[in-house]
């Protein structure tokens, strides 16, 4: 039964990953970027890839921090 719900997860998380590597390979025009005080381009699929590592790192971080904060009670 444990089983089942992780490859569930798996499959979906696989699902996501492919839709948003698309996306990002589908986005590659410059942007700029404006941070007030001073002003650069990029092309969209870094600013893109570094989203999602982003992302995926503060999911990560709250989600073992949930997961420590059960183990304690």
């Amino acid at each position: 039964m444990k089983n089942t719900g992780r490859q569930i997860k798996l499959i979906f998380t696989l699902i996501l990953t492919l839709l948003a590597v698309i996306f990002v390979v589908l986005n590659t025009d410059n942007v700029a970027i404006n941070f007030g005080l001073f002003k650069f381009k990029l092309p969209l699929i870094i600013i893109l890839v570094l989203m999602l590592i982003i992302g995926v790192l503060i999911g990560y971080f709250w989600g073992s921090y949930g997961h420590n904060q059960n183990k304690n009670n």
